[in-house]
């Protein structure tokens, strides 16, 4: 998925919009910040919206802050980016807001729809988007692609080592950092991956997986302090 990224950005043909649709878990949102970080856009150049909390929909308030977001100038970026999680979810008023964000798009900007019901969208908008469509992959598969056993090493430190080590891999300013600095995804994934694993054995790591996953959600899309969520995520792990 990711070299076909690669060589539209190589060939200059990158969509402005995209549908990327597919089972839950199978990398849709991980591979839209991917594809951000790729092309080093700023944290502030990058809108994520999902349906707010308690509610189920996608507002139309959502997608005019997208349009508000997309039509201002970058913050020092090449590309505005905007990623639509859970795109299925928004009301009919939202939908038809989006619609005119895809038919007129401005230069140097990037929409991305994520999808698991691609069938609730309407046909409108699917016209206007290039497809991409992410299939299911086998669990050890993902494993033995992912997990850096480096990284697993770390949890077996001491906790004062562990913590040292968070503090080397955050102390970039967000200004000079990429949206999750160059090792915390990585890092977050072996033990994600690797915890999954085990939690096929023993149903105990079902917690652990639970917060390792919602870490990275905070990380990747809000301005959190990722160091004292990295360590709040370590103790619980040691817990």
């Amino acid at each position: 998925m990711k070299e076909l990224f690669k060589r539209a950005i190589k060939t200059n043909q990158l969509a402005h919009g995209y549908l990327f649709w597919g089972p839950d878990n199978v990398g849709k949102k991980d591979t839209a910040f991917w594809l951000a970080d790729f092309l080093k856009t700023s944290p502030f150049d990058v809108l994520y919206i999902v349906p707010e909390e308690n509610k189920k929909d996608i507002s139309i308030e959502q997608i005019r802050r997208a349009r508000k977001h997309l039509s201002l100038s970058s913050y020092n970026s090449l590309y505005k980016f905007v990623i639509l999680d859970k795109a299925e979810t928004m009301n009919l008023n939202a939908s038809n807001a989006l619609l005119k964000t895809l038919e007129e798009p401005s230069e140097n900007t990037i929409l991305i729809l994520i999808s698991s019901k691609p069938d609730f969208l309407p046909q409108t908008i699917i016209s206007r988007l290039q497809e991409i469509r992410f299939k299911s992959i086998p669990l050890d598969k993902i494993s033995k692609d992912i997990i850096q056993q480096e990284y697993i090493d770390i949890l077996k430190k001491p906790l004062n080592d562990i913590f040292k080590h968070i503090e080397s891999i955050t102390k970039t300013s967000l200004a000079e950092s990429r949206r999750d600095g160059s090792e915390i995804i990585p890092l977050l994934d072996s033990w994600l991956f690797w915890f999954r694993d085990k939690m096929l054995e023993d149903a105990k790591y079902a917690k652990t997986v639970k917060e390792i996953q919602k870490t990275k959600d905070l990380i990747s899309t809000t301005n959190i302090n990722k160091r004292l969520a990295l360590e709040n995520l370590v103790l619980c792990i040691k817990n």
